[in-house]
């Protein structure tokens, strides 16, 4: 922009901004999950658990990627009971849920739509869906998502890096928690 005078033509300009933006933002996911995962492998690697209210933090991200998305989004939740809340390292719970809902913008074609689900299951463990009609995972390629590197198909253009799910994966185990993946038909009512 400064280099070639483009910052007085407000289109190329726009347009030149937007891409950069992009790039940045995509770059600053990857340095993110690779800090992360560093990070993660070190003796010294704690989560610093508090307990965090699900609304407030789901409001904040669903805003986020909102903004951030290069398509219409429409994500939507339900949260049993209202306050319901979780113990849990605020960075990495953010950023567990972000990778998910990324994910499903991602390989959503067209209108995006996500569904949370947060609820207290008869064990009392607090469960969290992230659903979507998005373009799936043959279940014989279900079990290798949260393989580092691994992307189901390499030929559509998701700009994905296959280090998202693992890393989500290995905090969620440091958590002692579970996540798995199960494809489904979603009817839109």
């Amino acid at each position: 922009l400064l280099n070639f005078n483009q910052a007085e033509e407000k289109v190329k300009r726009d347009k030149y901004l937007r891409i950069c933006q992009e790039q940045l933002q995509r770059l600053s996911g990857l340095v993110e999950q690779i800090l992360s995962m560093s990070m993660e492998r070190r003796k010294t690697f704690r989560l610093h658990t508090e307990r965090l209210e699900l609304k407030p933090m789901l409001d904040t991200l669903i805003e986020l990627h909102k903004l951030k998305a290069e398509k219409e989004i429409t994500i939507t939740y339900e949260i049993e009971p209202a306050n319901l809340s979780v113990m849990a390292d605020r960075t990495h719970f953010s950023n567990i849920i972000s990778n998910l809902i990324d994910n499903a913008v991602k390989y959503s074609p067209g209108q995006v739509l996500i569904k949370l689900h947060c609820h207290r299951n008869a064990n009392g463990q607090v469960e969290i869906s992230v659903t979507d009609q998005g373009i799936g995972i043959a279940s014989e390629k279900q079990k290798h998502i949260f393989d580092k590197f691994y992307q189901e198909d390499r030929s559509h253009s998701s700009n994905g890096n296959g280090l998202g799910l693992p890393l989500v994966k290995r905090i969620v185990d440091l958590c002692s928690g579970t996540i798995r993946v199960k494809r489904e038909t979603w009817r839109h009512c």
